[in-house]
């Protein structure tokens, strides 16, 4: 960390006050990231310090926050460390403006001047005390900042980091309402706002390191972040690209970003980072993920606009793909198999296959492959799965720059055990997470029927149902409980509604609603008269029959 440092004891209302600079997150720092339960800790460790000291014992006493980092530049700071808990305070001046206003308007209206916002008469505009970067800042301005009337439309959630923001602002704001409503509201309940207030604002306080030095802001970004402030790699890419950018390159930067982190409702940004990285350039440990990117960057000195357009592309189609959403009703299901099966490993290749000039037939059979080799392997084999990384990872770099769909299938199917060892394997194999149960019984039925006339894809619809049930009526559990509850022979598909009905029943009461099932890996339970160890084995044994049919490659 650069040594033209100084470091001053700060409360929040210092920090907060709108007599003092403004404070900015520069749009290369990460979204607003506290999921509940650090605003839930946040909260209490308010309250008790505010108990713990009643009326005025608490006049000499303060709770140390911890530290932040600020770069002074002239007119503002540039916050680097501690937008999490600026924010989240700023967020509860917002709740206590609010509830004052239900007892005096004009103590609302101090209280926002003061922290949150300042309106300028001449300009007829606020100005904010704390602005987020440019992913946060209009939302947070929207459903923090500014006062809400009641007729006001809310501020449309489209990152996760969003979400966050409101999912604190009504947590909160819930905490309020009980205790206004055990204060019966009134003056009571507006002298423990106040309070509430005083104890943040006045009692509160931080360590505020600060710098002049606006050059060195990037770097000790990452300087903080080996020390253990925990950024994720996105967050400092996008501030290694930034910081390489020229003021003309950075607003379409600042825009491809958005469309990258826009991901956030159907997957991680962190997992697609990797993914894309991965299908790029073959296997790379997530620890080390950002150095790897950082050191390619610099040393091909790669334009940031250009790693951006190709990042935006690519999240697009990741977001389609991990969402499994295909124009083709094949290619979806394929796509929706690997999320079943939880096979994120195969994403990379998957990425690659989509990205190259590739006829939809040639994308079928590399996911056709793909799935067959994560079965073999990993579900009925339970073999390593580096071995299968590795081999994936490869694949998926070499598509890139062959587009050998044959080639990458043929390297795939030399890793796969063979169909003597699958059939044999799948004879005893326990499957113990639900999705990829679902999954293996489902194509048992679509291979049964040889026809999609029953969807069963929806697990809100069609559930799990394990035939000697997973905690059986007392003195019905077996002695091999455990050796016999998770086989696949033990496992079968139902609705919501008739597994509901017969819950951890025994296998004759039970029965008579297998029978009445639309699902043939159900119906033809039927010809057993009774439920034993030995009937699993011999259901097993016959479901076995199928799989050479189902997971075998192209």
């Amino acid at each position: 960390m650069p040594n033209k440092y100084s470091s001053e004891k700060k409360t929040i209302g210092e920090l907060l006050s709108t007599t003092s600079p403004p404070i900015v997150v520069p749009d290369w720092q990460r979204n607003y990231s506290w999921e509940s339960s650090y605003v839930e800790a946040f909260w209490y460790d308010l309250l008790n310090f505010s108990e713990q000291y009643p009326g005025e014992n608490i006049n000499e006493q303060e709770y140390f926050l911890g530290s932040i980092v600020l770069v002074n530049s002239g007119v503002s700071h540039l916050l680097l460390d501690g937008q999490q808990r600026l924010g989240t305070a700023t967020i509860l001046l917002s709740i206590i403006r609010d509830y004052l206003r239900e007892y005096s308007a004009d103590a609302a209206t101090r209280a926002g001047s003061k922290y949150i916002a300042d309106f300028d008469d001449a300009t007829g505009t606020n100005s904010f005390k704390l602005t987020l970067n440019i992913y946060d800042r209009e939302f947070f301005r929207r459903e923090v900042q500014e006062v809400l009337e009641a007729a006001s439309v809310r501020a449309e959630a489209s990152l996760g980091s969003h979400t966050l923001i409101r999912n604190a602002r009504n947590y909160l704001a819930g905490k309020f309402e009980e205790k206004y409503k055990e204060l019966t509201r009134g003056k009571g309940a507006f002298d423990w706002a106040l309070r509430i207030r005083k104890v943040l604002t006045d009692h509160v306080s931080v360590v505020a390191v600060a710098s002049t030095d606006e050059e060195n802001a990037s770097a000790v970004f990452e300087t903080l972040n080996d020390r253990g402030i925990g950024l994720s790699a996105p967050d400092l890419l996008r501030n290694l690209l930034l910081r390489r950018a020229n003021e003309f390159e950075r607003a379409e930067i600042i825009g491809g970003w958005q469309v990258v982190l826009e991901m956030e409702e159907d997957a991680k940004v962190d997992d697609f980072l990797r993914h894309y990285w991965l299908s790029h350039h073959g296997d790379v440990k997530t620890r080390s993920l950002y150095k790897e990117i950082r050191h390619h960057v610099i040393s091909k000195n790669e334009s940031s606009v250009v790693f951006t357009r190709s990042l935006k592309k690519s999240a697009s189609l990741y977001r389609e793909l991990v969402s499994g959403r295909d124009d083709d009703a094949e290619l979806q299901r394929l796509l929706r198999s690997v999320g079943m099966l939880g096979a994120r490993s195969l994403w990379p290749a998957i990425l690659s296959g989509w990205e190259a000039e590739g006829l939809i037939d040639k994308r079928k059979k590399l996911a056709k492959a793909l799935i067959a080799l994560f079965v073999r392997h990993n579900v009925i084999g339970n073999l390593e799965n580096s071995k299968l990384e590795s081999v994936v990872f490869e694949v998926a770099k070499q598509l890139r720059s062959d587009q050998d769909f044959e080639g990458a299938i043929a390297r795939l199917k030399a890793l796969a055990p063979s169909d003597s060892e699958l059939v044999e394997q799948f004879k005893n194999a326990r499957i113990s997470r639900q999705g990829t149960a679902r999954y293996l019984l489902r194509e048992i039925e679509h291979c049964k029927r040889r026809t999609g006339e029953v969807s069963v894809e929806a697990p809100d619809r069609v559930h799990l149902e394990h035939i000697y049930p997973q905690t059986p009526r007392p003195g019905f559990q077996w002695g091999n409980h455990v050796s016999a509850v998770d086989r696949i022979g033990n496992l079968t598909l139902l609705s919501s509604r008739m597994n509901e009905s017969i819950k951890n029943g025994v296998f004759s009461d039970k029965k008579p609603t297998y029978v009445q099932s639309d699902l043939l890996v159900t119906k033809d339970l039927a010809e057993f008269d009774d439920w034993t160890f030995q009937s699993i084995r011999s259901r097993q044994e016959k479901l076995s029959e199928h799989v050479l049919n189902i997971w075998n490659f192209p």
